[in-house]
């Protein structure tokens, strides 16, 4: 083993005990020590020509998804179908990376078989050197755009899709040098051609990753904008049947003298029935929410009473009297995510323990100030800048706090999370100038 291959495995040792860090998984079971045992398994792909126990390219790259997989599943506790997309997808960016970059062109260079000085010693420094940040960047970069916590909702056509592309990389990996006897200008022309199929393939399968968390965010996105309007719905019957009781309450005198005629009449059945009548109208469907706001006070009773009921301590002293600038079905996504959010953490504590969800805030110079906090089982893990979620199905949530910051977007506003072990609180900041949402 040379220093090149030995910079290559620190490298890439490096990328995968970071990059398969688990932070939005809930994990089954953690085995931190088995990845020490793990990386030294993966060592064996790295030995030169001479030492090298796994000759065939076919089987080094099946090694390397199996302690992939082995790593994610195992060690890091992710369930089976995204750790076996993973391991396959990630086996494919480095398969595909190692023949365009370390190929038939540059593989005299990398291999040590020329030197690009006139010492041995510093020609594999200096190409050490090189390939570290190549492999860096590389990474670096796919994980800024694809980060593994996008894995979720991987199905296993997923998985065969990016298996299909490894497969056809080894193929024609491994046939490469039979193949080039077809080529009248030798193996320069050849390695262009093969440079070109390695890119194309790389290329459809970061699109393919791509395309399929676009689809997977389109259809959890889809279900929340249903849910909110299903929200907004249920939010404007019981405001009409507010308002239905406001009327009988404007018109109590005249229901007071028609059940006066009723008495004096002595039809006492039918002054009855009357009254009967008139107290299930006037059922109050007020909850005690008055921020200014109706339909604010109505999503606060769709999502705050059930917690109440449950024995969590609710205070609310929000004025939004002025945060008519904030169009209602913002308002319906931006605040039913952070309550909903809220109220999960309450639920997940036990009965006997502290509970309590208190809401505040109202205009501050030009702002309109929103304060939420919670008591909370646990500090969650971030995922980039957002708490994570620790639900089970990651493919369809998750997406919750980010509908908020694409709210606030709109608006120019900005959204401050505060964690300690048992108390979640989130702050927005709403410009009072802004208008309507801007499409």
């Amino acid at each position: 083993m040379n220093f090149i291959w030995i910079s290559s495995f620190a490298a890439d040792t490096a990328f995968i005990w970071l990059f398969f860090k688990r932070s939005a998984y809930t994990p089954q079971r953690q085995r931190k020590w088995l990845k020490p045992v793990l990386a030294a398994l993966l060592i064996t792909l790295y030995l030169n020509d001479s030492l090298m126990p796994i000759p065939y390219a076919s089987v080094r790259v099946a090694v390397r998804a199996a302690i992939y997989f082995l790593w994610i599943f195992l060690a890091e506790g992710v369930p089976w179908r995204p750790s076996a997309y993973a391991a396959v997808f990630w086996t494919g960016i480095y398969t595909l990376f190692q023949n365009v970059v370390f190929g038939p062109r540059l593989y005299i260079f990398f291999s040590g078989q020329t030197d690009i000085t006139g010492s041995r010693f510093w020609s594999q420094i200096i190409i050490s050197l090189i390939n570290i940040v190549i492999r860096l960047v590389y990474f670096g970069i796919l994980s800024r755009i694809l980060p593994f916590e996008g894995i979720a909702g991987a199905e296993v056509f997923h998985i065969l899709f990016a298996a299909g592309v490894c497969a056809m990389s080894i193929y024609t990996k491994d046939t490469s040098a039979r193949m080039r006897s077809f080529f009248e200008e030798g193996p320069s022309l050849f390695s262009v051609y093969f440079v070109i199929i390695h890119i194309a393939l790389l290329l459809a399968l970061i699109a393919f990753e791509m395309s399929r968390r676009r689809a997977v965010e389109k259809a959890s996105l889809q279900i929340q904008n249903n849910a909110a309007e299903a929200l907004m719905r249920s939010i404007e019957d019981r405001q009409m049947s507010e308002d239905a009781v406001r009327t009988l309450r404007h018109d109590l005198k005249n229901h007071a003298v028609s059940l006066q005629l009723l008495l004096e009449q002595e039809d006492t059945e039918a002054a009855k029935a009357y009254l009967s009548n008139f107290l299930e109208a006037a059922k109050n469907p007020v909850d005690g929410f008055s921020t200014g706001n109706r339909l604010l006070d109505g999503l606060f009773a769709q999502k705050l009473l059930p917690a109440r009921r449950q024995g969590v301590n609710v205070s609310t002293s929000l004025d939004f009297s002025e945060g008519s600038f904030i169009d209602n079905y913002d308002l319906c996504v931006m605040m039913g995510n952070i309550l909903d959010n809220a109220a999960e953490a309450c639920a997940a504590l036990p009965k006997d323990a502290e509970r309590f969800i208190k809401i505040s805030g109202g205009p501050a110079a030009n702002y309109m100030l929103i304060e939420v906090a919670n008591s909370s089982a646990r500090k969650a893990d971030l995922l980039n800048g957002l708490p994570a979620t620790s639900k089970k199905d990651k493919a369809m949530h998750g997406f919750g706090l980010r509908s908020v910051k694409n709210v606030l977007a709109h608006y120019g506003g900005t959204m401050d999370i505060e964690q300690t072990e048992s108390v979640y609180s989130i702050t927005l900041m709403i410009p009072r100038k802004g208008g309507a949402r801007n499409e």
